[in-house]
């Protein structure tokens, strides 16, 4: 099967466009949500009053920063660069060639909002603490190894450790550690330059040093930056190692890439599709709920016959996710990396010639004519090259992995955010419209007491300043009242943490009591076999039921308190402006909400170590009470600052949420307050100078200025409303363009 070369330009666009006939880019419908709030924000935070600006400046930030992080994960040699390159419409970017090439992570940053950075490649290596764990193994390189790996040997991992250390130190000689905690930046991505810092060449390599100096064993992360491509909402691609393979460390480098993905796209081949590695990786992200995942299943082409096989093996997938996964929906895409690589190239270059017999009929499903022959003796025109390109682009399963993106986009934390920022701004907007149309009230009635004795003018003065002095009190009891609320929030938090950490230290205590008794009961019995070993599964397992049953709970509270928290808005509006109908929106605690972290749980400790650990530590234990007090010493050390950090970060999740609520909440009730304050003192200089008025000269000036201030007020409540009503529209788009009532994100 013939191979595209790799062209020296890697770094450009593909020789196709991203859009047309090759599909709507990835993310569409919450890009534009995301623009267009862009847009408005910068068109807003000038028409509210300073106590709402820093929030709108800290969300437009937010909506900056923006980006969907997708994982791209599975076996080695299953295609993972090559569905990277493909799908990234860069079919010449990553190296694929037989041996596994990829010993680090890969960033690849897509963006279109802005300038590329000046440096296009930038390769972090390890620091010298980093390079001795991993050098040393153990950990969490060991746990993952076991799970995954039948059959492992802690003797062949450190062989392997040692072969790595020792081509380290052969390639780049007595600057070894004086490289150790560099970045290297470049500002131009060449194939050089990927093979120099990402590829990994045969793991048992020997011989003389390189003629170029290769980094790649001290890499810790390549990230390259680009402009274009087939995203329309930022996204950042990340090419991981491969499982199951014969060099341990890339296991453990995959799964320290896991944890901060939205997405993860698993590749596996067709020719072995859904392994029990495979399985062992998607129970991984199971476990550490992450849900969002789109199967691949990939080098189609490769079947002996694929028109008849390939559908079969897309069932059999399917069936057995269905079977390992129940509670999850995992689409799965047959297709093939090679095909939509060459369909980036075709219309420049004559693949057809490459292509099997069976690829052909496969093809004809996709669309492409029986009148356009394909094979070795065959030359295409330019029309049919065309042709043959939108075939080959359809039938790789890449627009539809892009599509299942988009939709599982649609319905994430991003949406959810967009959503929120959406109606967050809509309240803004609409009580600036209100503030602004209280003031062009005020400033009309003084203008038509122009008309009459200036007296009366006065007198309209003086009780405007009454009316207003007499909603003092109810808006200092709505003061009042926030604070009160911000306290109980302060208080629910402090409470519930404190007793959530203690029962997770009871809960610790009791299971290392439990466990040290069950020691000693098996000591007694003699049912020991000379060895002990600690099976943390249930203790792990209860930490998290507990933990997440703790924070569900207290989150309710908290969304107890916000329910209340909107109606008082409704009162602060109704007392500055009593039957105007200004809706506010109270449906932000509605939202789907996160799984709460569970990441400390994750962690390797101790007494996750292998079997010849433990036998050593039971040999060195005779009496039977050291060993039960030294293994209680173990399960405390390693899991009480496993329960501080679990409680530590729900309180920042707790935090982050009150914050961002009071945030929203006072960003609309002080911005009205302060254009009451601001009237009430605009009054008081105005009664002063009708005071000091020379009535036949000043006069005159003193109407010019009301004008002036009037025509400010209403050009204030017109871009208000303006900015409302689109506002409004954008929120309904939201709603219908934006799956919120899917999976919890």
């Amino acid at each position: 099967m013939g191979v595209v070369e790799r062209s020296l330009n890697v770094s450009g666009q593909a020789t196709v466009s991203d859009g047309g006939k090759w599909g709507t880019r990835v993310g569409a419908p919450l890009e534009e949500v995301r623009s267009r709030l862009l847009a408005i924000a910068a068109r807003l935070e000038p028409q509210l009053d300073e106590h709402a600006q820093p929030l709108v400046a800290e969300s437009r930030r937010v909506l900056q920063e923006q980006t969907c992080r997708i994982a791209v994960i599975g076996q080695i040699k299953a295609g993972k660069s090559s569905f990277v390159n493909a799908f990234t419409h860069r079919p010449e970017l990553l190296p694929t060639d037989i041996n596994p090439w990829t010993s680090v992570v890969t960033i690849l940053h897509f963006r279109n909002d802005r300038p590329p950075p000046e440096h296009a490649a930038v390769f972090q290596l390890f620091s010298r603490d980093e390079w001795q764990r991993l050098a040393e193994g153990g950990g969490r390189l060991r746990e993952l190894t076991e799970r995954l790996v039948p059959g492992f040997e802690p003797e062949l991992l450190r062989a392997q450790l040692e072969v790595m250390r020792q081509r380290a130190e052969r390639r780049l000689g007595p600057q070894l550690h004086e490289l150790l905690g560099q970045t290297h930046r470049y500002k131009k991505i060449t194939p050089e330059l990927l093979d120099d810092y990402v590829s990994a060449g045969t793991y048992l390599e020997s011989g003389p040093a390189p003629a170029r100096r290769q980094y790649s064993d001290i890499t810790r992360t390549a990230e390259l930056y680009f402009s274009g491509g087939p995203f329309a909402y930022p996204v950042t691609v990340i090419d991981t190692p491969g499982t199951n393979d014969p060099f341990l460390v890339r296991d453990e480098i995959t799964r320290r890439s896991l944890e901060k993905s939205d997405i993860y796209v698993f590749v596996i081949s067709a020719l072995q599709p859904l392994a029990a590695s495979d399985v062992s990786l998607l129970r991984i992200l199971n476990g550490l709920h992450k849900d969002r995942i789109v199967v691949f299943v990939n080098r189609v082409d490769q079947l002996p016959n694929p028109l008849a096989e390939a559908k079969a093996v897309r069932a059999n997938v399917k069936s057995r996710l269905e079977r390992e996964f129940p509670a999850l929906d995992i689409p799965v895409v047959l297709g093939s990396a090679w095909w939509g690589n060459l369909s980036l190239v075709s219309e420049n270059r004559d693949v057809a010639r490459v292509l099997p017999a069976s690829s052909v009929a496969y093809l004809r499903e996709y669309g492409l004519p029986a009148s356009i022959e394909v094979g070795p003796s065959h030359s295409l025109s330019v029309e049919q090259r065309s042709r043959l390109a939108a075939a080959l682009y359809a039938s790789s399963g890449i627009p539809a992995v892009a599509a299942s993106i988009t939709e599982l986009l649609s319905g994430g934390t991003s949406a959810v955010l967009l959503r929120q920022l959406t109606a967050c701004f809509l309240e803004l907007a609409r009580s600036t419209e209100a503030a602004a149309k209280m003031e062009l009230q005020s400033l009309m009635g003084l203008r038509e007491s122009r008309r009459v004795e200036l007296g009366a003018l006065g007198e309209r003065l003086r009780q405007e300043r009454q009316s207003l002095a007499n909603i003092d009190e109810p808006i200092r009891k709505i003061q009042h009242s926030f604070a009160l609320i911000e306290r109980q929030l302060a208080e629910i938090v402090r409470n519930d943490t404190e007793r959530l950490k203690s029962d997770l230290i009871n809960a610790v205590e009791g299971f290392a009591e439990a466990e040290c008794q069950a020691m000693l009961g098996s000591i007694r019995n003699r049912d020991h076999d000379g060895q002990w070993r600690c099976d943390l599964t249930p203790l792990r397992e209860g930490l998290e039921l507990h933990y997440v049953d703790s924070f569900r709970h207290t989150e309710a509270q908290i969304i107890e308190i916000e329910r209340v928290l909107y109606p008082q808005l409704r009162t602060i509006i109704e007392a500055i402006l009593p039957g105007y109908d200004v809706e506010v929106t109270d449906d932000y605690a509605t939202h789907p909400n996160p799984y709460p972290s569970v990441t400390p749980l994750t962690d390797t400790v101790v007494l996750d170590l292998d079997v010849p650990w433990w036998k050593l530590w039971f040999a060195a234990r005779p009496d039977p009470r050291q060993r039960a007090a030294d293994l209680k010493r173990l399960i405390r050390s390693d899991f009480l600052p496993v329960v501080d950090e679990m409680v530590r970060e729900a309180q920042a999740q707790f935090a982050a949420r009150i914050t961002r609520m009071l945030q929203q909440a006072h960003a609309v009730s002080t911005g009205m307050l302060s254009t009451f304050q601001r009237r009430k003192a605009q009054l008081l200089a105005e009664h002063e100078a009708y005071s000091k008025l020379d009535h036949s000269q000043d006069l005159e000036r003193f109407e010019k200025e009301q004008q002036e201030k009037a025509d400010r007020c209403a050009a204030r409540q017109a871009a208000a409303a303006a900015l409302a009503d689109e506002l409004g529209k954008l929120l309904n788009f939201c709603q219908s363009a934006l799956s919120l009532e899917g999976r919890n994100a």
